[in-house]
């Protein structure tokens, strides 16, 4: 009976430290994960950080851009208004009725020599 009772005590002792190991490996496998998560949600964030700067900084590169070309295309309204305008004021002169007559007289002394 002694014998019994030694060998389940045995039985009962191992048992305990198997359980006592177990449980200090789930606790270690536990700290190891939550480091992992740690460091992925860290990488994550660092990332994310990244790719907001990068995105904040293209936003500003294409608004200056688009500034430049409204810059642009003002200037180069301005300038073909201003064109047209001597256009018109060309063709309301005076000068262009005595062009339209020299060109009519040099087509009549044209036509009369032959």
């Amino acid at each position: 009976m002694e014998n019994k009772l030694s060998h389940f005590s045995n039985i009962e002792t191992t048992l305990n430290k198997s359980i006592l190991i177990a449980q200090e490996t789930a606790e270690e496998v536990k700290r190891s994960a939550e480091k992992e998560a740690k460091l992925i949600i860290k990488e994550s964030e660092k990332n994310a950080d990244r790719i907001i700067s990068e995105s904040l900084s293209k936003s500003r590169k294409i608004a200056l851009e688009i500034e430049e070309l409204k810059k642009q295309a003002s200037v180069y309204r301005t300038r073909f208004k201003m064109l047209l305008q001597a256009q018109l004021e060309m063709l309301e002169t005076d000068d262009w009725d005595d062009l339209s007559k020299q060109v009519e007289d040099l087509e009549l002394s044209d036509s009369s020599k032959y």
